[in-house]
């Protein structure tokens, strides 16, 4: 898919009225393992050779970590088959170049400004849609990302620990292998090969699919005054959301609070006084992992799927810390 996201726009390119020459050197440089080929484009006196990074989707939630993982890259063009209009919007405010299969395009240097909204919105492309991005499979992909050393654990092991089914996990397995997020080393192991674009693909997948399918429900607390740090979460309960970022980093006042819990609401009901209310700013919603909370908040990176969800900047930038300080020497 990378390829034909490739081709195409770079045709869109050769395409444009005062663009004189397009050459595309496809294939990841030695010294710049992250970037999938140079682009030099050619204008009058002008010429410039683009380092090009492809992506299928791009999203604003994606592209703190892009950038941080690109930031010594320059020039930079990232194209996508889809980049939503929001994220169009906030590399232009960041004079990132982009360029989507849709024909949108920004890029602007010194001597250069080209600037295309087509008006198309609508994904040319569906990101990945196959049994590792349904909602059980998502909780499948979930505990290999949580736990990367359990890629050649037994599928017995990994349907137990995913409270799922073997025929689960071996379509999750076969969806991986081929969209290449895992390579094999034989009949029986496999080895990690795109783990941070699986997190990636993971978070969207995570807020599009399996978070909106999780059991949930909003509550107000009868004690108004109370703070939120002041409260002993039931056994098997933990924050999520703003609150885990703050709890992360000591650098985010949560104003709705999330909490992910296997209690039954009464229980919360009961032991925390909160009461069902549909504007209330507590939002609890069904813990879909097994493992224990060893601490009061969700893991990293259920935090930082939560707070990637939506365009806040505030929270866009805690999930940033949250990624450098937690996920970056793991993913």
């Amino acid at each position: 898919m990378e390829k034909e996201i490739l081709y195409t726009i770079t045709q869109k390119l050769k395409g444009i009225p005062g663009i004189d020459e397009i050459h595309l050197k496809e294939g990841i440089l030695s010294n710049q393992p992250l970037v999938d080929g140079m682009l030099q484009i050619r204008r009058k006196g002008y010429q410039q050779d683009w380092h090009v990074a492809v992506k299928r989707e791009l999203t604003p939630a994606m592209l703190p970590q892009i950038l941080q993982r690109l930031q010594e890259v320059k020039p930079l063009l990232l194209m996508a088959a889809y980049i939503t209009p929001n994220a169009r919007q906030l590399m232009q405010q960041e004079n990132v170049a982009y360029a989507d299969m849709a024909g949108n395009m920004y890029l602007a240097d010194d001597q250069l400004l080209l600037y295309i909204e087509t008006g198309r919105s609508e994904k040319v492309y569906q990101a990945v849609n196959n049994r590792a991005f349904t909602k059980t499979g998502l909780k499948v992909v979930y505990l290999l990302l949580q736990h990367p050393g359990y890629l050649n654990e037994t599928y017995r092991f990994l349907a137990e620990k995913a409270e799922t089914g073997l025929d689960t996990i071996n379509k999750v397995f076969k969806a991986l292998l081929q969209e290449k997020y895992i390579l094999p080393l034989n009949s029986k192991k496999y080895k990690w090969n795109k783990r941070e674009q699986l997190l990636q693909d993971w978070v969207n997948g995570y807020a599009k699919n399996l978070k909106p399918k999780l059991q949930q429900r909003t509550f107000r607390s009868l004690e108004k005054m109370k703070d939120w740090k002041e409260y002993t979460l039931p056994p098997d309960t933990c924050w999520g959301g703003a609150n885990a970022g703050d709890l992360l980093t000591n650098n985010l006042i949560a104003e709705y609070w999330t909490v992910y819990t296997r209690q039954d609401y009464k229980t919360l009901m009961k032991e925390l006084k909160w009461i069902p209310d549909p504007n209330g700013n507590i939002q609890v919603l069904e813990k879909f992992w097994e493992e224990k909370c060893e601490e009061n908040h969700v893991p990293p990176i259920i935090a930082y799927a939560d707070l990637l969800e939506g365009d806040n900047p505030r929270y866009m930038e805690i999930a940033k810390t949250i990624y450098e300080r937690y996920l970056q020497n793991i993913i």
